[in-house]
């Protein structure tokens, strides 16, 4: 029964890391930067850790072998390598020590210590031989009486605490990296990274006293070596947890952002373009560009000028109904690129309403072909935000003929420096400003 909830506790654990893992390896084939696939590399190396730490699994795979307790060497160099990972990441991260010369030291004074703990561990575990019975996670108190096993044991914590201590101390301080100063946003989840490893002294602490006292045949502590697996657990959490937030918190504003351009993509679409859209569940970063791209193209095929008369319009409406003092000169912007591309919009749907004529001033391509912002989407999304303002609708009521009941009340801005193939379209009208 015990076996039973450790392993689905292990085995729960593992899925998390996993997962964790897996969005984090997705991420970086399309993001450079080595941080981002380390950050990978780390989880899913803790992801087989507490995979083969699962009783079910470490019985199976000893089985398989013909080696009861073969699965606790990989185990143990897994947390070795788990904790390389994370020291190697402060590096990457710390305003000081990730500049190229300061990262080579650090790399060429540690790198030595993990790959002599590593083969230590692999030579004294290959010298004690296949000893007893299978013990998932006791396999340290229940063979520590055994030279070759304590000295495993022993070589495995001195590096674990060395690389631990380290890596905390990276951490901490004004110039540390949770002070990292161009990345506020990232400060709570580096706190997050740096108690998650200050958790594993913890583990440490417990399975030395546990082991110290076992090699002499003392098993009244063998309890803290079960007990430091909890904390153990909670560590791969917290880290899982703290490496992946960024990323969800990214991926939530991503299918956010996306539903909200679906009504953009709707006015500007082309008959014929009624094809679907990526789903944003699936990529949301992938869904977010395809249809900001689409938008884009389609928007560059109306015609580079505005109609004045409509933005004269919003702009009286506007300050007939705000007051002077809150004036914001974006908002106003995005009014008006949404009131025009409104006004586009039923004039392509009514074909034969009268035009405004005479009465409308064209502003020169030259003058429209200034461009979008630099952020489209942060300027698509205060557009989409003012579609359905009073001011906006006030403004296409008085110019255009009354819509038909299928019209999408949505608009899109003008991206700057159309061809002169979509100057020519007379079936469309003008872009935002």
């Amino acid at each position: 029964m015990l076996d039973a909830v450790l392993t689905g506790v292990n085995l729960f654990v593992a899925v998390v890391c996993a997962g964790a893992g897996i969005g984090k390896a997705v991420n970086a084939r399309s993001r450079p930067g080595l941080p981002l696939k380390i950050t990978a590399s780390v989880l899913l190396f803790a992801s087989a850790v507490y995979l083969l730490s699962a009783p079910a699994i470490y019985r199976a795979v000893g089985e398989a072998a013909g080696w009861p307790n073969v699965a606790a060497l990989p185990v143990n160099v897994f947390i070795l390598l788990c904790m390389g990972h994370a020291h190697l990441l402060t590096m990457l991260w710390h305003p000081q020590r990730r500049t190229p010369d300061a990262l080579r030291r650090s790399i060429t004074t540690w790198t030595p210590m993990y790959a002599v703990a590593v083969a230590a561990m692999i030579f004294s575990f290959v010298a004690a031989g296949p000893v007893g019975p299978a013990r998932p996670l006791t396999f340290a108190v229940a063979f520590a009486h055994h030279p070759w096993v304590l000295a495993f044991e022993l070589v495995f914590l001195s590096a674990l605490v060395a690389g631990i201590v380290a890596t905390v101390r990276q951490c901490r301080g004004p110039d540390g990296v949770i002070a990292l100063p161009e990345r506020p946003d990232l400060a709570h989840s580096l706190k997050l990274f740096a108690t998650a490893v200050a958790l594993d002294l913890a583990y440490v602490a417990g399975t030395a006293v546990a082991v110290i006292a076992a090699s002499q045949d003392d098993h009244r502590f063998d309890v803290l070596a079960a007990a430091a697996w909890a904390f153990a657990g909670g560590s791969a959490l917290v880290a899982s947890y703290g490496l992946a937030k960024p990323a969800l918190a990214a991926r939530a504003a991503d299918r956010r952002d996306h539903q909200a351009l679906i009504p953009l993509w709707e006015v500007v679409a082309l008959p014929g373009q009624a094809d679907p859209l990526p789903p944003s569940w699936l990529n949301s970063q992938f869904a977010l560009t395809h249809i900001v791209i689409r938008i884009l193209d389609n928007v560059r095929l109306l015609r580079p000028w505005t109609h004045r008369t409509i933005h004269d319009l919003v702009e009286a409406e506007y300050k007939a109904v705000i007051n002077t003092t809150t004036d914001d000169p974006e908002r106003l912007r995005a009014l008006k690129a949404a009131a025009a591309l409104r006004y586009d919009r039923r004039l392509r749907s009514a074909p034969n309403a009268p035009r405004d004529g005479e009465s409308t001033q064209r502003r020169a391509a030259s003058d429209a072909a200034r461009g979008l912002p630099t952020d489209e989407r942060a300027y698509l999304l205060r557009v989409a935000a003012c579609v359905h303002d009073p001011v906006v609708t006030a403004a296409v009521d008085r110019l255009a003929p009354p819509a038909p009941a299928s019209e999408p009340g949505s608009c899109i801005p003008r991206p700057r420096g159309a061809s002169a193939q979509s100057r020519t379209d007379s079936t469309t009208a003008g872009p935002c400003p």
